[in-house]
């Protein structure tokens, strides 16, 4: 089983499709009227996590699930991660 996950990207629009033995059997699509934004802070579930990319699928609470790269958490993530711990505890 091979599976590949295509991202392509304009100015205002971002396309994701993943595609199992070369058949599509998802695609997304993310305009640029979305309601949130890169920096936004949100607390998620792993659902599926991908080690040969170094990234992971989430449950944010909407009907799909969002594509987590680890260098999408920046160099702040010990500081975000002592932040929601306190907060949890």
């Amino acid at each position: 089983m091979n599976k590949e996950l295509i991202i392509r990207s304009s100015s205002n629009i971002v396309d994701f499709a993943l595609l199992k033995d070369g058949k599509l059997i998802e695609f997304q699509k993310d305009k640029e009227s979305s309601k949130y934004s890169v920096g936004d802070i949100f607390i998620a579930k792993i659902r599926k996590s991908i080690p040969g990319l170094n990234a992971a699928f989430v449950n944010v609470g909407y009907h799909k699930d969002g594509f987590l790269h680890y260098h999408d958490l920046g160099p702040k993530l010990p500081t975000y991660l002592k932040f929601i711990i306190n907060k949890l505890n």
